[in-house]
């Protein structure tokens, strides 16, 4: 349950400190029996106050995050303002480019936010870097459209993105310098080198393979099609287009297993050095080199993080791979960045982690096995390549399995052939994309990148050939209903108890999977459901089959993203039928038992929706004695702008409406509602 509130500013300091302290007590306090039943409850009180106190770390970091991105609020207005500022990325939406800018100043704002998104036409010759002034129609970022779905304003306000919204013709040009900050001309600078080496990738290499290339090494995806897009998405292949764990690993993985191979051939340096400690430093250079260049998005932060603490346990001599080392980087992730822990992208890089993680420690050899004995040379390379492709496949099944649950929550959608496409590509990525990225990097300042460039972009080609096969099968993309709260936590419980514990004790995580299926089975499902704009409304008829009723405007985001919390899949929402009783003004319909709905669309339409026990679903403001003439449920204009959408269930009450927002939320998030929503 999302709480409306902010806890106060002092509660987790004040966790922190009085679980610390009572842990010291009980450690340091005098017992004349050091062990015992009273010495046994004392261990578990200093632990369960342990664990107090670390929730109250993880709070106080939260509430420092929130404090230090704070700012203040746009101005709700309907009308077009004057935008002027530099552009800092352009990113591919559903209509066209849109253009994130660094705010210089916004018409009537005299504390503009950070950051701005405006969607254009065409972005021309604005490239990052570049001054633009915009004339562009701004509105806060928008919170869940339905219960349960993904909270944008959230993820925005911690981006400090202030506002989102369209323009009105093209950017233009602006001739005013660079801004006033050290760090913002630095940030500047370092798009628009990023820029400008996607665009060399993609003139070096043409086509969708030099496109991918180009997301790779800089992040920027906008040179990829949309049909490449959807292909990789429905074969379970577009977590490779974003700099993530995958790409952190294979790179600082293949940098340290070469400088390893090469100083370890070199005697003097074998012999006088800590090789594989100067490898860990020369993959952790590289690495940083690689954040930079890509962006340093959050997810890449993360991921170098993690990276560190694994190349950091070499350099301490610790074991690289273990637990405890997971451990130390997510709390170190977990401190710089709090907001991440409910964000898919960390949920799933963790869970693929602490897998595979737990998949080394099986497989790890004892230290009291008896070595093999050397094989030959032919016999020695086939083993060799044996293990590197095995290592590869398996590798990928099992991050697969841990991350699906996480993206049957998230996304509602699990790709039928992703395991398989997964297993195919993964070899293609670590043994030919990897290696011709790593040569095309060392021969960049020599001007000879364009042969390993090309060849990464034909190895790509292949990727996107995979994708194209499995995802563009009509049975590729299955959507599933999004699973209730309480089953989700009990997968991430049975994956946690697999993965933590070792023996047979591992098998102890089957219940919570066997619990949180049967509750999945037998979780209610709406008969109704609605976004926060009225784009959309799904109905069940008296047969039970999903219908659809014209919404409002031409975009198809929130029938199916809507769609998709329903487990309703792309092909069979194309083919939904509306209401039998459907006009322009209003649709009726009635349930599997009895109860009837309307959804109208105008004023008009009201006199006609006037029905006893009737549940009204308004477009427009309901007159104030509306519901109590007709004796109906109405859900009208202003109830729509101030709680959002919701899903509607039928109980043996009569029904149930679930929303997004409860009304009273006060978080720093929160969109404002404009006054004209409220009464339209």
């Amino acid at each position: 349950m999302v709480q409306p509130l902010d806890p106060p500013v002092w509660l987790g300091g004040a966790i922190l400190a009085a679980g610390l302290a009572t842990v010291l007590a009980l450690r340091l306090w005098p017992s004349a029996q050091p062990d015992g039943l009273v010495m046994g409850l004392r261990r578990v009180l200093a632990g369960g106050f342990a664990l107090a106190a670390a929730a109250g770390l993880g709070m106080a970091a939260a509430q420092l995050r929130t404090l230090s991105v704070a700012q203040a609020p746009l101005p709700v207005s309907a009308d077009a303002v004057a935008v002027r500022g530099w552009v800092v990325g352009v990113d591919s939406g559903e209509r066209g480019p849109r253009l994130r800018l660094l705010v210089r100043d916004i018409a009537g704002a005299p504390t503009p936010p950070r950051y701005v998104r405006i969607a254009v036409p065409t972005a021309g010759a604005l490239t990052p870097g570049r001054a633009a002034w915009c004339r562009a129609e701004l509105s806060q970022p928008t919170g869940p459209m339905t219960p349960g779905a993904y909270d944008f304003a959230r993820r925005a306000y911690f981006e400090r993105l202030g506002a989102t919204g369209f323009g009105y013709g093209r950017c233009r040009p602006d001739n005013v310098g660079p801004p006033p900050g050290w760090l913002d001309r630095q940030r500047l600078k370092l798009a628009a080198l990023q820029s400008d080496l996607a665009a060399a990738i993609v003139e070096a290499a043409p086509g969708r393979g030099g496109a991918i290339a180009a997301a790779l090494v800089t992040g920027d995806r906008s040179a990829i099609d949309k049909d490449t897009n959807v292909a990789l998405r429905d074969s379970g292949l577009g977590h490779l287009l974003s700099v993530s764990g995958v790409h952190m690993g294979i790179v600082g993985g293949l940098v340290f297993a070469v400088l390893l191979w090469t100083f370890s051939i070199l005697s003097p340096i074998a012999l006088r050095f800590p090789v594989k400690k100067i490898a860990a430093v020369g993959a952790l250079v590289v690495l940083a080199v690689y954040l930079v260049v890509s962006g340093s998005s959050v997810p890449a932060l993360r991921s170098y993080v993690m990276a560190g603490v694994a190349f950091g346990a070499i350099l301490l001599d610790r074991p690289a791979i273990s637990m405890r080392g997971l451990a130390l980087a997510t709390l170190i992730v977990v401190m710089l960045f709090p907001e991440s822990v409910i964000e898919p992208g960390f949920q799933m890089s963790f869970a693929a982690t602490v897998a595979l993680v737990a998949l080394f420690e099986v497989l790890k050899r004892s230290p009291e096995d008896r070595a093999l004995p050397t094989p030959g040379l032919l016999i020695g390379a086939m083993q060799w390549a044996a293990r590197g492709v095995g290592g590869v496949m398996l590798i990928s099944f099992v991050a697969g399995i841990a991350t699906d649950p996480f993206a049957i929550y998230h996304f509602q959608r699990f790709s039928i052939y992703s395991l398989v496409a997964n297993l195919i590509v993964e070899p293609i990525i670590s043994f030919l994309v990897a290696p011709a990225a790593v040569c095309a990097a060392v021969l960049a300042p020599f001007g000879y990148a364009e042969v390993p460039l090309q060849v990464m972009a034909s190895a790509l080609d292949l990727v996107a050939a995979v994708g194209d096969v499995f995802g563009s099968r009509p049975e590729a993309v299955r959507a599933l209903p999004r699973p209730p709260d309480e089953a989700f936590l009990l997968c991430v419980a049975a994956l946690l108890w697999a993965c933590l514990w070792r023996g047979h004790l591992r098998w102890g995580g089957v219940a919570f999977l066997a619990a949180s299926i049967w509750i999945y089975a037998r979780a209610p499902q709406p008969v109704v459901a609605f976004d926060a704009e009225l784009r959309a409304v799904y109905a069940r008829d008296q047969s039970g089959a999903w219908t659809l009723a014209p919404g409002r405007g031409r975009s198809t985001y929130a029938r199916d993203r809507l769609g998709a919390m329903l487990g309703i899949s792309p092909a069979a929402i194309e083919r939904l039928a509306p209401p039998e009783a459907c006009s322009d003004a209003i649709c009726t319909w009635r349930s599997a038992r009895g109860q009837r709905f309307a959804l109208v669309r105008s004023a008009e339409g009201l006199d006609a929706a006037c029905r006893e026990g009737a549940l009204v679903i308004a477009a427009a403001a309901a007159p104030p004695a509306f519901a109590a003439r007709c004796r109906a449920t109405v859900i009208d204009a202003a109830e729509v702008a101030r709680l959002g959408g919701g899903f509607i269930y039928e109980t043996p009450d009569g029904p149930r409406i679930a929303r997004a927002r409860s009304g009273e939320e006060h978080r720093p998030w929160t969109p404002a509602i404009r006054s004209e929503e409220a009464q339209e």
